[in-house]
């Protein structure tokens, strides 16, 4: 419980803030935040975490592991489909798809996890976390929003947005140097600039947050939403259960295939012309469905 108090504060905290000042803020803000945040603060947190992490053992199974569960999701999420009752258009199937498989790894995930694990699992969240930006929104994602989209794009794949992913180069950099020891002050520099990172984060989905509004299909939204924070988590820990996975990795996957739906979804719905109501009711949604979904995995698979 002090974890996840540990957790819930800022999380609750900075969002709020986030949600309370956006109102006063020029537009420009929530854009250039987001940006440096990807440029530099996210690639930050990963340099420091991937520092502090022990990468023997099963972790380099995670991608695979990652794979999967991006694979099943689009199968649970594209499958649901069949049984909504009513006829959906082009747009609104391929906004379900993509905000029930798409998730959040980076801001939020990265922000939430590492504090209700132990140490030597980050390995596991930095992982995941990669995988799952670099082929769930980069592959998957793009994919998916132009087999939908209305504007189809024949060129093929841009591997180009793959190489130039600042998290990959961070992951790379400090897994090369791990092993030198580093002043002291920088050491601690990088774990406050961790602690920045994590709040600004925060205050970004407070922004991004009031920005969506209230407006959206919350009928369809909910769908997603079951499926993107209850039922993957629930087949991610019962799978790997089957596979003979415990403990602290076990519950840090399924934490990280609990996260909402990512903001890259919006993106997306407006680069392919899909719908953008079900993207915004469905991360309103998940964001704030996690607060009470996270005690229960916290209880059944720690």
């Amino acid at each position: 419980m002090e974890s996840l108090a540990q957790v819930y504060t800022p999380l609750i905290l900075w969002t709020g803030a986030g949600l309370l000042t956006q109102r006063w803020l020029p537009e420009l803000f929530p854009q250039v935040l987001g940006r440096t945040l990807y440029w530099v603060g996210v690639p930050v947190q990963i340099f420091a975490l991937v520092r502090h992490t022990d990468f023997q053992g099963l972790v380099w199974v995670v991608p695979l592991l990652t794979l999967a569960v991006l694979g099943v999701n689009l199968g649970v999420t594209w499958g649901g489909l069949r049984w909504w009752p009513q006829k959906l258009t082009v747009p609104q199937r391929g906004s379900m798809v993509l905000a029930g498989t798409l998730v959040n790894t980076g801001f939020i995930g990265l922000g939430v996890v590492p504090g209700l694990v132990n140490p030597q699992v980050w390995g596991w969240v930095v992982s995941y976390s990669l995988t799952n930006n670099l082929l769930g929104t980069y592959g998957i994602g793009v994919l998916v929003a132009g087999y939908f989209g209305a504007q189809q794009t024949p060129t093929g794949y841009d591997w180009k947005k793959v190489l130039l992913v600042p998290t990959l180069w961070a992951f790379g950099a400090s897994y090369l140097c791990r092993s030198l020891p580093f002043p002291g002050w920088l050491e601690r520099g990088l774990d406050q600039a961790v602690l920045v990172v994590i709040s600004a984060a925060f205050v970004l989905t407070g922004w991004r947050l009031y920005q969506l509004g209230f407006q959206g299909e919350w009928r369809l939204a909910g769908l997603a939403t079951l499926v993107r924070i209850v039922v993957m988590p629930l087949l991610v820990g019962l799978g790997l259960t089957l596979l003979g996975v415990s403990g602290e990795q076990r519950l840090a996957l399924v934490l990280m295939a609990g996260m909402p739906t990512a903001m890259a979804t919006l993106i997306l719905a407006e680069e392919h012309q899909l719908n953008r109501d079900i993207m915004t009711a469905t991360i309103a949604l998940s964001t704030l469905g996690i607060l009470l979904l996270i005690p229960l995995w916290l209880w059944w698979f720690a």
